[in-house]
């Protein structure tokens, strides 16, 4: 299977954002890490081997991206200011550099990217979504987080939003979208959003976010797998091959 990798520096983040690109041909799918992890997440815990047969038959080709943001999120120790760059510098990344690398890379300057995340990788997921219609066809979420204003200001759990924290957080992000072109091409475009009723896995986040998305009238299909199935890789393994599936 043909792998390759890539570093970028982002100036406001403190770490290299890191790219890996798995297959030759077929349909970008741009996969968020879950969790602060790297981009080799996807290969290390399966993600790739489960989507194999896609990738050899030419049919999708894999980019995956490290967590850098989400990092500051889950370290604990950066300042809400520092919290909120760090997640628009990612978001900034993803449309003027990330896209744009993308479709260098399969020669095709007006290619639609597909977004797809697991946890906090599903939030990165709809905000590229959500800020960049014209790039993403799409996008995927699994057993997803997308309220991210508590992590903003963890260490104050009494104190009032940040502003500007609505537009690094989904939930809220597609809430107060205007009226526009942005919403109009939004409309054009399809949202799936799945997760477990297991351990660990909280479906009324992807609920909440389904809702929020018919509202603004985003065509988004909903599933909820059944208790056997749990939080974690051992279920995306078996979610994601086929809801990248249905996009071919």
């Amino acid at each position: 299977m043909a792998k390759n990798s890539w570093s970028f520096v982002v100036p406001q983040l403190a770490a290299p954002i890191g790219v890996t690109r798995w297959g030759h041909f077929g349909m970008p799918v741009v996969l968020f890490a879950s969790a602060g992890d790297d981009s080799l997440e996807a290969e290390r815990l399966q993600l790739i081997a489960a989507l194999a047969p896609l990738l050899d038959s030419g049919r999708i080709k894999v980019y995956a991206v490290d967590g850098t943001a989400m990092r500051v999120l889950l370290g604990g120790n950066a300042a809400p200011d520092a919290r909120l760059q760090a997640l628009r510098a990612f978001d900034e990344w993803v449309m003027s550099g990330l896209g744009p690398h993308v479709r260098r890379d399969c020669e095709n300057d007006t290619l639609e990217l597909l977004a797809c995340g697991c946890a906090l990788g599903a939030a990165s997921a709809m905000q590229a979504l959500r800020r960049d219609p014209p790039l993403f066809r799409g996008a995927i979420g699994l057993s997803g987080t997308y309220h991210l204003l508590p992590w903003l200001r963890p260490a104050q759990p009494w104190a009032a939003d940040p502003p500007g924290g609505a537009d690094v957080s989904p939930l809220q992000g597609f809430a107060q979208l205007p009226e526009g072109p942005a919403l109009a091409r939004l409309r054009q475009r399809r949202v799936t959003l799945a997760c477990t009723a297991g351990d660990y896995d909280d479906p009324a986040a992807s609920q909440a976010l389904a809702q929020q998305l018919r509202d603004r009238g985003i065509t988004t299909r909903t599933e909820v797998w059944g208790r056997e199935f749990h939080f974690g890789f051992s279920s995306w393994c078996r979610m994601l091959p086929r809801f990248v599936g249905e996009w071919l």
